[in-house]
Formats: structure tokens, sequence, C-alpha cells
């Protein structure tokens, strides 16, 4: 099981601007997204600047991106190119 340990976490650490939140793992696709709409709601209740989703896999981006493109999503997000790493 992944510790959870990332550069991410370790900014985070260092500068309170920055805010590093995980949800369950899996497919945010095949395995529902009630937790990714749990969590996404709490964080657009004061929407940050910027907000980055990492997934672990390209498999599904496309019905991801689909599902953030969305109501109520679209009007809350401006989504932009992807990042690959």
């Amino acid at each position: 099981m992944p510790t959870g340990l990332s550069p991410l976490a370790d900014l985070a650490d260092t500068s309170p601007s920055v805010q590093v939140l995980r949800i369950a793992p899996g497919c945010l696709h095949c395995s529902g997204n009630l937790v990714l709409r749990v969590t996404l709601n709490r964080v657009l209740r004061h929407p940050p600047q910027q907000l980055y989703i990492g997934l672990a896999s390209a498999e599904h981006l496309e019905l991801f991106r689909d599902f953030l493109q969305a109501a109520p999503y679209a009007a809350l997000l401006d989504l932009q190119a992807d990042l690959a790493a």
C-alpha cells in the first residue's frame, strides 16, 4: 500500500497556502465517484486559485474530463490542457 509521501506532501508541510488531499485509490471512473464528488464539493466551497488532480493512470482520462465538464463542475472549473509526467 502506498505511503502517501510525495514531494507535494513535503511542499504542503512547508507552505500553508498549499493543501494536498488524497482520496481512495483506484480508477475514479470504474470504482464510482462518490468520494471524488464529496472531496471536490468540500474543496470548491472555498475555491483555490489552482487545483491539480493527479491520476494513477490515464486510462480513463477522457471520461474523467467529461465528468469535470458536466454540471455542477463545469460552472466551477476552468479546465486547462492535461499535464503528463
